[in-house]
């Protein structure tokens, strides 16, 4: 899980979203919400070089393929390919492999045996700090475990279950080490990736990649990474091979 930034007016970095780094086989791709590349418009991507921190290097000459039509029941799948042998500031990164992502679309639980985890990186100031004259980053994640709504919440929603999967956030509601805390604005991360874990083994694969806050309803909104999967699928199938 990375952050990934631009650099504002001033030249200066500016949070966007958040990504996912994947390896299918032997290509890497980073998934990503498509409003979030689609925000960045013609500016430079830049990403940390380390973890969650270090130096902010741009990343390398990709391609990036969108699903994206603004409308809120959107599926909102952004890919972006990465060069084998130029990954940039991804070099160091831990990329997912194809066992760690939920390849079989597996059904939803609403028992008490997993739960759903939230991993991104929020844009709010008070959670990065920035080195302007080194350019070097330290990010602090957002995180939060939560459960999967029940189907009438899709009615209500206007939004397909088998698309997307909506989780519940409240955020008045939010505790952390026995504490209740106010999580920061969810701005940024879009992006993130959703896990489902299960309480017996403390693991579980990606299932899906965080695109909305609904505030209002007190929902995480993500498309299921099945939809990711089959763009790439699809650019497989259609470029010549070794090139993705």
């Amino acid at each position: 899980m990375v952050p990934l930034f631009i650099g504002d007016t001033a030249g200066q970095p500016d949070r966007i979203g958040s990504c996912v780094l994947v390896r299918l086989d032997s290509d890497f791709f980073a998934f990503t919400a498509a409003h979030v590349v689609r925000d960045a418009g013609s500016a430079l991507l830049l990403a940390p070089s380390e973890g969650r921190g270090g130096k902010l290097l741009p990343l390398p000459r990709c391609t990036a393929q969108l699903n994206f039509s603004g409308m809120d029941n959107d599926l909102d799948v952004g890919v972006l390919i990465l060069p084998v042998h130029q990954l940039g500031p991804f070099q160091h990164h831990v990329f997912l492999s194809s066992a760690e992502t939920d390849q079989d679309d597996r059904p939803d639980d609403h028992g008490l045996t997993s739960f759903y985890f939230v991993l991104g990186y929020s844009a709010s100031r008070t959670q990065v700090k920035v080195s302007k004259a080194k350019r070097h980053i330290h990010q602090q994640s957002f995180h939060c475990s939560t459960y999967h709504v029940v189907a009438a919440e899709y009615l209500q929603q206007q939004m397909s279950q088998a698309d997307h999967i909506l989780l519940d956030f409240d955020h008045q509601e939010i505790v952390i080490g026995g504490r209740r805390v106010n999580p920061p604005k969810l701005h940024g991360v879009s992006g993130g990736g959703i896990f489902h874990i299960s309480k017996e083994t403390n693991l579980g694969p990606l299932v899906a990649i965080a695109t909305q806050n609904r505030r209002s309803s007190r929902l995480i909104v993500a498309t299921r990474i099945k939809h990711f999967l089959a763009m790439v699928r699809e650019l497989k199938a259609t470029s010549r091979p070794g090139s993705v």
